[in-house]
């Protein structure tokens, strides 16, 4: 990969969010170095019931690194919260997988030299939105929560995968440990390796 590719890290729905809340570990998505962004309606999905899983430590996590966690804004929540105004009650079903198929569309602005790496729980749902668009293919970069940890680990930057996973399973959440990071083409695994470097470069640096 040219060594002027720089990534950001996007995290694409709930999952993520939920099993690192759960294993008391949101702060590793900081650890890169670079800005967080989650679009507006999957960080309110995660957090509009107090009492789930992780809701309260994930808001309170974003609001306490307002600098580093950046919200997508979208015209689908845009709407919903619109609509609610004249419904309070009202549910939409998959608004956060809306609103994050509408960032990757056009809330989510590439220089030529950057990519995203997209983090979700499964990136089966952003497969099939990316297969569609080569021009998207080629600048986003699917990965799962599993595939960022393991990443992590082999930058040294966290201990272990499976204790994360194991703290998350005590507090109660059961989380998905599919993998897909292995199946992308060679560009794409050293863009993620290129961004999980510079943050164990950065600590070794003391930055």
């Amino acid at each position: 990969m040219p060594d002027d590719l720089s990534a950001r890290l996007i995290v694409m729905d709930t999952g993520p969010l939920i099993t690192l809340a759960a294993a008391d570990s949101l702060d590793y998505l900081l650890y890169p170095g670079v800005p967080v962004y989650i679009p507006d309606a999957v960080l309110y999905e995660a957090t509009r019931d107090a009492a789930a899983l992780g809701a309260a430590e994930i808001l309170d996590w974003a609001q306490q690194n307002s600098d580093a966690v950046r919200t997508i804004s979208t015209e689908t929540f845009f709407n919903y919260v619109e609509s609610r105004e004249a419904l309070p009650s009202r549910r939409e079903r998959d608004l956060g997988e809306r609103a994050a198929i509408e960032a990757i569309h056009d809330g989510i602005q590439l220089a030529a030299e950057e990519r995203a790496i997209l983090i979700t729980e499964d990136d089966r749902v952003l497969r099939r939105v990316l297969v569609t668009n080569a021009e998207l293919t080629a600048k986003m970069i699917p990965i799962t929560t599993r595939d960022f940890l393991e990443a992590m680990q082999e930058a040294q930057r966290i201990n272990s995968v499976e204790e994360v996973y194991r703290r998350a399973e005590d507090a109660g959440r059961l989380a998905s440990r599919r993998a897909a990071l292995g199946d992308q083409h060679e560009q794409a695994r050293a863009a993620v390796d290129k961004l999980l470097r510079r943050s164990r470069q950065g600590r070794d640096n003391g930055q």
